[in-house]
């Protein structure tokens, strides 16, 4: 590095913010300096700025200039500096300006630094951190302490981009997407990201917590028994009752009703209600072709036959492979499923016209916020079935939450088109009809899939 001219002078100015202001001082710290430099003398300019502030202390914002000589810095102060000072006039006493002239001094015994490259990207690293990539350039293996520490600092630190993303996501409909629109990007997670976080834990969770079972301990006190919604049947002359055989023949029975009612609601494709004929004779079926003697598509009898096969499979083992496949494609159809709602939501919001990535970012945190309440709910449900006292005292937050879901929607819908009360609940009625028949049909399109897959 050439050592600087004897007569060059560096004027710093360093300036202590109140934290409610450092947003506006930074965005209009830039073009301010940009005007310094177009005066005569001036030769460059850093802007500098701590990597952390500490809780409750003033930000510091230093900005350091370069000049050719001190009569270039004396004629800036004289002409120029009144009329540049006079625009931070604005931030008014929650800005403090301390100003000092240093002159660089060069190190005559100082060897030239050795270049790095950057391990992440390949590039230059002339200083600290990568400029490409932002890479610190000093990588090493993090021992269990380091490891510990960051996750606990990324998680439980107030002003993490989890907690301060969740908090806005889940108290603050479309809040968090009107901030994403605008271009405030680094304080919250991106839209796919939270969406992708949260739809795994919610599916990791219902594969790990117990389905449709509670525990129930027996007269001696001492016996755990895993059993159905209902209560085991009471054991008669002949011996117990098989708990397991119970838990499938009540499953099957709900199942079942629940597939009928769906098959016999009004205005349903007649493709959805075969569909639903057919997964409700694989799971009723009990003798290996009972409820599978089904015409699902008339008109393509070589996909018919392979559906019937799969339904015989499914009986097997009274579905459990085909849950298993089902529940692996749910996200797939997820990632198809709301880019098309998106596109549908554009229909209804051409003027003034939104690109189709708002209305996905709209559609990605609504879900992310659907799937987060879905998890709740499975712990909560989770909770319900074990006998303790007061436990039905959860029901009541089951409700609020599945009540919340709608009126978080349209409170979303609200904030972020900015419609008025009435129009907005037009058009939630008319997005939500469209949503439930699309998400029927992608459902049975992953049951078929699903068969197919056996």
């Amino acid at each position: 590095m050439s050592a600087p001219e004897a007569t060059e002078v560096i004027y710093e100015v360093e300036c202590r913010l109140d934290p409610s202001v450092v947003e506006a001082f930074d965005a209009w710290l830039p073009e301010h300096v940009r005007q310094v430099l177009a005066c005569e003398g001036f030769t460059g300019a850093e802007i500098q700025a701590p990597t952390e502030a500490a809780p409750g202390q003033a930000v510091v914002r230093r900005t350091q200039y370069r000049l050719k000589d001190q009569a270039a810095l004396e004629r800036y102060l004289e002409q120029d500096a009144p009329r540049l000072r006079a625009q931070a006039a604005g931030f008014g006493d929650k800005a403090t300006f301390t100003r000092r002239v240093l002159s660089p001094r060069a190190v005559a015994d100082r060897l030239p630094e050795e270049p790095f490259t950057c391990l992440n990207c390949g590039a230059s690293v002339p200083g600290r951190y990568c400029a490409a990539c932002g890479q610190s350039r000093e990588v090493h293996v993090l021992s269990m302490h380091e490891v510990v520490g960051d996750v606990t600092h990324s998680l439980l630190h107030l002003d993490s981009r989890v907690w301060n993303t969740l908090r806005t996501l889940v108290l603050k409909p479309g809040q968090l997407t009107n901030e994403f629109i605008v271009g405030r990007h680094q304080r919250y997670l991106p839209p796919f990201r939270l969406y992708l976080v949260i739809s795994v834990l919610f599916f990791a969770l219902s594969a790990l917590l117990p389905d449709a079972q509670m525990l129930h301990v027996n007269a001696e006190g001492d016996t755990v028994i895993a059993y159905g919604v209902s209560p085991p049947p009471a054991a008669d002359t002949a011996g117990a009752a098989d708990p397991a055989a119970a838990t499938r023949e009540r499953a099957t029975h709900e199942l079942r009703q629940a597939l009928d009612d769906l098959a016999t609601a009004p205005d349903v494709p007649e493709v959805v209600r075969h569909s639903t004929e057919l997964v409700a004779g694989a799971v009723e079926g009990k003798d290996g072709q009972a409820g599978c003697n089904i015409n699902v598509l008339p008109g393509f009898p070589r996909l018919d036959t392979l559906l019937r096969q799969a339904c015989v499979k499914a009986q097997a083992d009274s579905g459990r492979r085909l849950g298993q496949l089902f529940l692996s494609a749910v996200p797939k159809l997820m990632f198809v499923f709301l880019p098309l709602m998106a596109g549908v939501t554009m229909l209804f919001y051409w003027r003034p016209r939104r690109l189709y990535a708002e209305h996905l970012v709209t559609f990605l945190h609504s879900h992310a916020f659907i799937f987060l309440v879905l998890t709740a709910l499975s712990v909560v449900n989770a909770i319900m079935r074990v006998d303790l006292p007061l436990v039905g005292v959860l029901g009541l937050v089951n409700l609020a939450l599945t009540l919340y879901v709608p009126y978080y929607v349209f409170r979303a819908m609200r904030a972020v088109y900015g419609e008025s009360r009435a129009r907005t609940a037009v058009k939630f009625a008319a997005i939500s009809l469209l949503y439930f028949t699309l998400l029927v049909i992608t459902v049975v399109i992953g049951v078929v899939y699903s068969m197919l897959s056996l």
